[in-house]
């Protein structure tokens, strides 16, 4: 049976314990994004790089590693990106109402994050608009959220993508 079975499917996840040997590179309760296959053969793992639109965005080869119970301590989280909410999101300032389209993004600690879709004030755009301040969703709540597929439009030449590079 090939390694790649054993090991978790790829994507974001939070980190529950330091990385062996790359502890200050990805410590515990930090956001990932984890590959179970490499051009080495061994599964990788990626820092966040930088944040553009409250999504992070991962970039380079990875940091590889052998330990497969490392890969079992991660704990998969709902990908970034556009959602419906099931149900009223109340919290401490304010609610939000059922069906509000909402962006769910994350801090480096892997703490969801919630953004509301507003129309701009300048309504000849026809566009929404997310904030760069968003409300704390507990783990417990993410199943709150209906993800939503929103197209979008292809990059000029030299653009950049969300994700992983």
């Amino acid at each position: 049976m090939a390694v790649k079975n054993l090991l978790p499917n790829c994507g974001l996840y939070r980190t529950t314990k330091a990385l062996p040997e790359h502890e200050a590179d990805f410590p515990v309760g930090s956001v990932v994004y984890f590959h179970n296959h490499s051009d080495s053969g061994l599964p990788v793992v990626i820092a966040p790089d930088h944040n553009i639109m409250n999504e992070w965005h991962f970039h380079g080869a990875g940091t590889p590693f052998r330990g497969l119970s490392w890969a079992d301590s991660l704990v998969k989280m709902p990908d970034q990106g556009v959602y419906s909410l099931r149900k009223q999101l109340d919290f401490e300032g304010g609610s939000w109402p059922k069906g509000a389209l909402v962006q769910l993004g994350y801090n480096r600690q892997g703490d969801a994050i919630l953004f509301i879709a507003q129309k701009r004030a300048q309504r000849s755009e026809n566009s929404l608009w997310f904030s760069d301040r968003g409300v704390p969703l507990s783990r417990d709540r993410l199943a709150l959220l209906e993800p939503l597929s929103v197209f979008t439009e292809p990059l000029a030449e030299g653009g950049h993508a969300t994700g992983t590079h």
